[in-house]
């Protein structure tokens, strides 16, 4: 995602981080609005979570789960059952997000095919704004335009349906939310007795933290209910207590049939991803006696999912979802008073996930090119704030350990940048 041209003039080498600060190798602090890539939930160097991984290497440094079990892994699966936003049975660990997505899919299309449904093998996501990945199954799921066609991404098998976009929608950009719900419709009338699943995020979060309008996800979870499908889940993003509640889907009347997560499972600080599937599935498997033929050298690293209960053990000590509920609604309050100026068309989000939608007055509410987006997100560096760029917005994410000082810092610091941008 970066032109290594560029960076290789200019770009930024990161050598150091405390708390919800990271520290550059020429000596600059920044403070980090956007948790490493949203992940690092608790911040950098917690002596919990930093104390769990150092006793877990001493102990036991690297585990298969290829034809062998280890105690860690085992205990986590245990605790993601418990907490997750549905009834689950069974939990695989990979490594990304992108591999827990193509997990569920693998598992799901294999399913279909052990219960006399073959010829269920479709997929449907939502364009423009999803995203599930970059493995080139997961691109497959993926609305935004990563050059699939240009990588040879198959999307036979998949299908896009669009999703609700207000702010683009008002200005003849996007579809209205009733051509989405009638596309919904359409696919299930046409091609409902062909899906195997529907994967949906309960917030766009890469796609500009697009909020699904009141009733949709239900709309879609009925329908796909209907098909007979599975329901998948997206929380990597927004899992562990990014939106202000330990998963996305809680702000919801949805119940996934299977989830996937990574990220904050673990505060970021190794790899770790897992799905989550109900017992149908598992036992579909079990008395075929089909294997699950899938594996990865890193799934369930011990010292992975020791920092992910580590992390759990810190999000509730800490009470880190009623504080990212608390400290999203004030930086919120902070970006809404930025509506005055005329380069913000409008800001959204649940709890410290939220976007700030650019434009180039208020009046025309036309986009800001990518270059002017790049010089936004350069001013705010130079302003000692790290932000994350999509498309037309600034995607703020702050570790869920943020301070009100540190709240207001990043708002002042991104105010200081807007106001730049409009001053050139």
């Amino acid at each position: 995602m970066t032109s290594m041209n560029m960076f290789e003039r200019g770009g930024t080498t990161l050598v150091s981080g405390e708390g919800v600060r990271v520290r550059d190798d020429a000596g600059n602090s920044y403070l980090s609005a956007t948790s490493g890539l949203w992940n690092v939930t608790c911040g950098w160097n917690h002596p919990v979570i930093v104390d769990a991984v150092t006793e877990q290497l001493r102990r036991f440094s690297y585990g298969t789960l290829f034809r062998y079990d280890h105690d860690v892994a085992r205990t986590l699966a245990a605790r993601l059952l418990d907490i997750a936003p549905g009834r689950f049975d069974r939990v695989y660990f990979s490594s990304s997000g992108s591999s827990a997505n193509e997990t569920a899919v693998k598992v799901l299309r294999r399913y279909r095919s052990l219960i006399g449904q073959p010829e269920r093998r479709l997929v449907v996501s939502f364009d423009t704004h999803s995203w599930h990945g970059t493995g080139i199954g997961a691109m497959a799921m993926t609305g935004e335009e990563l050059d699939q066609e240009e990588y040879g991404v198959d999307r036979r098998w998949n299908r896009l349906l669009p999703f609700p976009d207000p702010f683009a929608a008002e200005r003849g950009l996007g579809p209205d939310e009733a051509a989405c719900r009638e596309a919904l419709a359409e696919l299930e009338r046409t091609e409902g007795e062909r899906v195997a699943a529907v994967i949906v995020e309960p917030i766009l979060c890469s796609g500009g933290v697009l909020m699904p309008p009141e009733g949709f996800l239900e709309e879609v979870a009925a329908a796909t209910e209907r098909m007979g499908a599975h329901l998948i889940v997206d929380e990597v993003a927004t899992g562990f207590g990014r939106t202000g509640r330990m998963f996305g889907a809680e702000h919801t009347g949805i119940r996934p049939d299977v989830v996937t997560m990574s990220k904050g499972i673990n505060s970021g600080y190794l790899p770790l991803a897992a799905t989550l599937f109900p017992a149908d599935v598992y036992e579909a498997y079990e008395s075929s006696g089909a294997y699950l033929t899938h594996g990865e050298t890193q799934s369930g690293n011990p010292a992975a999912c020791a920092a992910a209960l580590a992390t759990l053990e810190v999000v509730e000590k800490e009470n880190l979802v009623r504080r990212s509920a608390e400290a999203g609604a004030r930086l919120r309050e902070h970006l809404d008073s930025l509506l005055q100026l005329d380069i913000v068309g409008e800001v959204r989000g649940e709890g410290l996930a939220l976007a700030v939608e650019l434009v180039r007055d208020s009046r025309s509410r036309e986009p800001l090119s990518p270059m002017e987006m790049a010089m936004v997100s350069h001013l705010c560096q130079r302003n000692g704030l790290l932000v994350h760029l999509s498309r037309r917005c600034l995607l703020l994410f702050p570790p869920l350990v943020v301070t009100d000082a540190e709240v207001d810092e990043i708002a002042a610091r991104l105010t200081g940048a807007l106001k730049a941008v409009r001053s050139r």
